[in-house]
């Protein structure tokens, strides 16, 4: 499976991470608690992600792609 393939799937289960989660996210962004506020969330979407891309070197594709989304979606907040 190339890479390529595998970073579309990730950025897409990461928009709709961020999309079906945004509340939650934005709180858990500004209370400094987002991984333990999403682990359930996170977790299914890592799995979903490991059920289309089938190899571990993969994997950082995924949370790549949720860190850059992370990383966009604080900048946002910290400018509101």
């Amino acid at each position: 499976m190339g890479e390529n393939k595998a970073q579309k799937v990730a950025r897409t289960i990461v928009a709709d991470f961020f999309l079906y989660n945004k509340d939650k996210i934005d709180t858990a962004l500004k209370e400094d608690n987002f991984f333990e506020s999403l682990k359930k969330e996170l977790e299914d979407s890592e799995a979903f992600f490991k059920e289309h891309i089938d190899s571990e070197e993969n994997e950082v594709i995924f949370w790549d792609a949720l860190f850059n989304r992370l990383m966009q979606r604080e900048a946002k907040l910290l400018k509101e």
